[in-house]
């Protein structure tokens, strides 16, 4: 790729569904990982499927071989699919759910997957810049929901020089529905723009 994006922004390529390359200095995210194409079934659990209604913009096999982690929000065949979970490196970190955790580094062999809970935050540093994760709350479909699908999480990303003030805040959703806990995060995070 090329120069790293200038000091207090970044550069987000949107590939797909929740599928984001998030470029900020010399720091490299991928959220969501779906690299299914057009037409393709990802299974979501208890016998549901989705299908894949456009190409994503790029192939696992283009990402930056420097990935410095995964950010992902549940386990679920749209937001991690089978194309992802054969093409993506075993060694490379992946913040997500402590039930998403579980499941890749048993059933996967993601070995470096790290299991946040609600307001947990995960610290990842290169060079003079650092990003701070913190899960976020997150509700995955209306009330009662949740018992046919994944645990989910937000993630705020905070950008920065290591020991500094973060310069950059990004709030990624996942599959996150509007309900009362998100108000908790306004008030955590008051410096975030609340339309």
């Amino acid at each position: 790729m090329p120069d790293h994006p200038p000091d207090g922004f970044a550069e987000i390529l949107f590939i797909g569904n929740a599928t984001l390359l998030i470029r900020y200095g010399p720091l490299t995210l991928l959220t969501d990982p779906n690299f299914l194409h057009r037409g393709s079934f990802a299974y979501l659990g208890n016998g549901l499927f989705s299908r894949r209604l456009t190409e994503p913009a790029v192939g696992v096999g283009d990402l930056p071989s420097d990935l410095d982690a995964v950010v992902l929000s549940h386990l679920h065949g749209d937001h991690w699919d089978r194309v992802a979970r054969r093409g993506l490196d075993r060694g490379v970190p992946i913040i997500t759910t402590p039930h998403a955790s579980r499941r890749l580094q048993g059933l996967h062999g993601f070995t470096r997957a790290v299991g946040l809970r609600t307001w947990q935050s995960e610290l990842l540093t290169r060079d003079t810049t650092q990003v701070r994760v913190t899960a976020l709350p997150g509700r995955h479909g209306p009330r009662g929901a949740q018992v046919f699908l994944p645990p989910v999480m937000g993630s705020l990303l905070e950008f920065g020089a290591v020991g500094a003030a973060p310069a950059l805040r990004v709030y990624v959703t996942g599959d996150t529905t509007v309900f009362p806990g998100i108000a908790e995060i306004a008030r955590r995070f008051p410096a975030l723009h609340w339309p």
